[in-house]
């Protein structure tokens, strides 16, 4: 094992450098300054069943500042009081329009489908796609055009504050950020290459033409990371890019229990891994060497063995802890749960392979989607921007 965790010892010394280094290169949205615009933004958002959440995330939007909006909020299907509620609201806002989806075509999954809807509509230069349960700051619309238009961007994605009820959840989040850190790289988003590209569905605003270009959601129809995928895409494309950080102008409640995380994890995790069983294996044993062995190790191997061990948990702790304090407001002592959320991470993707294996696709929201017809999209969606 000694020379097993000497190489990762220096798999994590690149990795913590190229993180250091990166970091760097996202700037927070909170630091602009806003001024006044007159571009209209149309801002869309796809809600199903969303009735505990979409009133506050209306009601932060119809109260933008220095900024002219109209809010385009898409009801996609729901068996609860959203569409009322969406409704409701709009008799208060005149900035607020309303859209009713009761038929799900073939090829498409339900929110993706919703944003196209809701941008056939859109009459703003400017489209800013995001979730039904985002809070939003008075300034961030504003701050967020005022940074586009001052760097010339086409393509402006935020990182929002992540909020959660349990322990549980919080080192499952800033698990999943830990490892979404190091394998996606996001700040790739702020370089000039077209390589890498970044997306976060709390955020995405983006110049209309821009949208047009890249084929909108049409390109994207298929994909449970829509966000990712259609930021990546802009970038392919050679559209400027930016991401930048606003826990402190966004927030969401990513999942409400632990038992919604299992099942939102079901709908990523293959996604997240390209569809690839093998892929998927990897980064199970991957997870289970890297992240779990040098805590067993630091306590019962050889004394060249524990020191090595213990060199690995303190370049863990500092990877870990660096990207929990970048994007979110966790405390910094939640480094120590590390190895236990690697492995609820080990038995969420196991769990969410096992339970995709048996039923021959993903279920999401009422619908079940082969995973023969999403690993062919993906491939394809993956060509394309090739």
């Amino acid at each position: 094992m000694f020379w097993v965790f000497v190489g990762l010892m220096l798999v994590w010394t690149i990795m913590l450098t190229d993180f250091l280094l990166g970091i760097r290169k996202i700037p927070k949205l909170e630091h602009t300054v806003p001024s006044q615009t007159s571009e209209l933004i149309s801002v869309i958002i796809a809600a199903k069943d969303e009735e505990d959440s979409i009133h506050e995330t209306l009601h932060t939007l119809a109260n933008q500042k220095n900024v002219e909006i109209e809010i385009i909020a898409v009801n996609d299907r729901s068996n609860d009081r959203t569409g009322e509620i969406i409704d409701e609201a709009a008799a208060l806002h005149s900035s607020i329009r309303t859209v009713h989806i009761n038929h799900l075509p073939e090829g498409w999954l339900g929110k993706n489908h919703a944003l196209k809807k809701g941008a056939e509509l859109a009459a703003g230069a400017y489209l800013l796609f995001t979730d039904a349960d985002i809070q939003f700051e008075e300034q961030t619309l504003a701050k967020a055009l005022t940074l586009m238009k001052a760097e010339e961007l086409d393509h402006l994605t935020a990182a929002p504050d992540l909020k959660a009820r349990s322990f549980a959840l919080r080192g499952l989040i800033s698990y999943f950020l830990f490892g979404f850190g190091y394998l996606k790289r996001p700040w790739t988003a702020n370089q000039k290459k077209p390589r890498g590209g970044m997306g976060i569905g709390a955020f995405q605003m983006m110049n209309k033409s821009c949208y047009q270009k890249i084929g909108g959601h049409e390109a994207v129809r298929f994909r449970p990371d829509d966000d990712l995928a259609l930021g990546q895409k802009i970038k392919a494309a050679g559209f400027s890019q930016k991401l930048v950080t606003a826990k402190q102008l966004l927030s969401v409640e990513w999942y409400p229990d632990f038992k919604s995380a299992l099942q939102g994890f079901e709908k990523n995790a293959f996604a997240g891994l390209n569809y690839s069983i093998s892929l998927s294996l990897f980064a199970l044993l991957g997870v289970l060497i890297s992240q779990v062995l040098p805590f067993i190790f630091v306590f019962f191997g050889s004394p060249s063995v524990q020191i090595i061990s213990a060199i690995n948990i303190l370049l863990l702790f500092c990877l870990y802890g660096l990207t929990t304090r970048s994007f979110t407001n966790y405390p910094w002592w939640m480094i120590f749960g590390l190895p236990i959320f690697a492995l609820l991470f080990v038995f969420m993707l196991a769990r969410a392979l096992i339970l995709t294996w048996i039923r021959g696709g993903i279920e999401w929201r009422g619908n079940q989607y082969s995973i023969k017809e999403l690993k062919q999209f993906f491939r394809n969606s993956e060509e394309d921007h090739r």
